[in-house]
């Protein structure tokens, strides 16, 4: 090749390089680019998502304390603003099988409640992490005995590939010593059941009131000759599919003893209000 030819095709690759170098430069900052903000939008989305959760489960908090407020009050009632959390609240008052066994597992058996409760929640969107059977307030247990427990069950499920947040009520028990009754320790176990059958079919989405209110307080009574002597007896509970036990204190003697089973079930209406 003549010399000033090759010079010039030295030269013309040359000034071929400087924008071919910027071109790959340009491409990969498109690409870099690219994928930080499809990391910062997955980032915004995930953060939006856990921000939608706290909602639910805030206007959940706060319809459980309007419930303990209105509850054991004939006709009390009271209204609660839920926000927006991006799901919707439904109410199902057919759910939770609620089934109690009395016994002292070796002299009688005898189921004194068969019947379901009612559940309240909120569909939630999907998000990285699950809390799937996190409790936001109470725990597993289908039957409490104690003062420092609450009734309260908020906690979080999965149903049908959708995440929830669950509120609802499980049975609390008590027993107590009033007398006697033809020469035996009459004892009294109550067992206190909040129930949301009564509440309205809802569907609900962004902003909306609830108006909670306590219909009525209904008592149903048995009671147990007991003709040995015993320390305790128990409360078997299956809650939807859980099982629990609670051992009740009572007093006897060589005769035996006497108890009243007493069921106090508080039926509140769950419905929307209009504000």
């Amino acid at each position: 090749m003549h010399p000033k030819k090759l010079r010039n095709f030295l030269k013309s690759k040359k000034a071929l390089t400087v924008p071919v170098t910027y071109l790959i430069l340009f491409v990969s900052l498109l690409a870099t680019i690219s994928v930080t903000y499809s990391f910062a939008i997955v980032k915004i989305s995930a953060r939006g998502a856990l921000l939608k959760v706290s909602v639910a489960k805030q206007n959940m908090l706060v319809l459980d304390s309007a419930v303990h407020s209105v509850a054991w009050s004939f006709g009390a009632s009271e209204v609660v603003y839920m926000d927006d959390c991006g799901g919707p609240f439904k109410t199902e008052s057919t759910a939770k099988d609620l089934v109690i066994n009395f016994t002292d597992e070796q002299s009688f058996n005898s189921v004194v409640f068969n019947s379901s409760i009612g559940k309240v929640f909120y569909e939630l969107e999907s998000s990285e992490s699950s809390n799937d059977g996190l409790f936001v307030k109470g725990d597993y247990k289908a039957i409490i005995n104690q003062s420092a427990f609450t009734m309260t069950q908020l906690y979080f499920a999965s149903s049908n590939d959708a995440e929830e947040i669950v509120l609802c009520y499980r049975p609390s028990a008590a027993a107590l010593l009033i007398g006697t009754s033809n020469g035996k320790p009459l004892n009294v176990i109550r067992i206190y059941i909040v129930n949301l059958n009564s509440s309205q079919s809802l569907n609900l989405k962004e902003t909306f009131y609830l108006k909670v209110t306590s219909l009525n307080v209904t008592t149903f009574t048995q009671q147990f000759n007991l003709n040995s002597s015993v320390s305790s007896l128990a409360l078997k509970a299956v809650f939807e599919d859980t099982l629990s036990t609670v051992w009740l204190p009572v007093s006897s003697n060589a005769e035996g003893s006497v108890v009243n089973l007493e069921i106090v079930v508080c039926n509140v209406k769950i419905q929307k209000a209009e504000v």
